[in-house]
């Protein structure tokens, strides 16, 4: 996922949005959170540009939730939008309020936790079962899964036990890619990829993200 992809994505509002001067939102659906700030401090100083910015990064995570999986380029345009909207809401001075949920979005897109689309309020409760985490909802419940290096799913992304490695966490539909490629091998590889790249695990800081292919030597 390429942010000139993310750009070019289609601007239809998909669920609840708002307008906030002449501006209407196309992704707060991805934030029920940010729909309740918009509506609430509608008529402050300010609070056109904040709903702009953080119609865009509601639009990154929804493109990083498609694909499956983030990129360099995306973390780096969440972590720089993230800090735009906390000036703007600090400017209005709604910031603490605007830091509970927008932190977790940032996250989403840079570590996959809590997992890309979230705090979606266009999805009925068997659809939220399927993007969160728990038994429910396919194969090892909804959400990302972390894998080892064999290739197996152990859990869901954020559940680490003490003693693992690195973790490595995947999408549904990432995994099911990798997994079409070359089976558990394909995935496993992915892992010890991110082991060698990424290997401490309480590294703290902004996160890397590592491919999941590896470049065939010419």
């Amino acid at each position: 996922m390429r942010v000139k992809d993310f750009i070019r994505e289609d601007l239809d509002p998909k669920g609840p949005e708002v307008t906030i001067g002449d501006y209407t939102t196309t992704h707060f659906f991805m934030c029920g959170s940010a729909i309740k700030t918009a509506e609430k401090h509608a008529d402050k100083p300010g609070m056109e540009q904040l709903v702009r910015l953080q119609d865009m990064i509601y639009k990154l995570e929804k493109a990083v939730m498609d694909a499956g999986e983030s990129t360099d380029e995306a973390e780096d345009l969440a972590l720089d939008l993230h800090d735009e909207i906390m000036d703007q809401a600090e400017k209005i001075g709604i910031e603490d309020e605007v830091s509970d949920y927008q932190e977790m979005h940032r996250d989403s897109i840079i570590k996959g936790d809590p997992e890309p689309g979230f705090g979606r309020v266009d999805v009925n409760e068997n659809l939220r079962a399927w993007f969160g985490k728990g038994k429910k909802g396919g194969a090892g419940g909804g959400g990302w899964d972390r894998y080892n290096t064999k290739g197996e799913r152990i859990g869901k992304c954020g559940d680490s036990k003490p003693g693992e490695g690195k973790p490595k966490c995947l999408s549904k539909s990432r995994a099911a890619s990798l997994r079409a490629k070359g089976g558990k091998a394909a995935i496993a590889a992915a892992v010890n990829k991110k082991r060698r790249n990424d290997p401490n695990k309480n590294r703290r800081g902004k996160a890397k993200n590592v491919s999941n292919t590896s470049r065939k030597s010419k």
